[in-house]
């Protein structure tokens, strides 16, 4: 259990933390190959990077109750492997994105089910 509590902790810090970086210094900064978006995009690049945000801290807040919070990882597991799909859809709309963006894709595919299985385990 121990193990899983640390996963979740490292997981989650760097998700509120990367999520409010986004929305401090938007996308110009961290993304690949500084993009200047037009205003329209910026602001629901830092919208969704508050939602990136909370994601975090919501997984943090699964920590200290990891055999209780199954609704909690579940939804938080669900938006963030839905979040990969949407990369899918990106990529087959407009085009193959920059690797990094793949990392993340493949993180997102496989990381979420690996969480709950490994939750649901500790659970039973």
């Amino acid at each position: 259990m121990k193990a899983f509590q640390a996963v979740l902790v490292v997981l989650g810090l760097f998700v509120a933390g990367t999520g409010l970086l986004e929305v401090v210094l938007g996308p110009t900064v961290l993304l690949p190959g500084s993009p200047r978006p037009e205003p329209t995009l910026d602001s629901n690049y830092r919208f969704f990077s508050a939602m990136w945000l909370a994601i975090g801290m919501a997984m943090l807040s699964v920590v200290p109750r990891v055999r209780e919070a199954t609704a909690v990882l579940r939804f938080v597991s669900a938006a963030v492997f839905v979040g990969g799909l949407a990369r899918i859809v990106s990529w087959l709309a407009v085009g193959q994105p920059h690797a990094m963006m793949l990392v993340l894709l493949a993180i997102e595919l496989t990381v979420p089910p690996v969480l709950v299985l490994w939750q649901r385990r500790l659970a039973a």
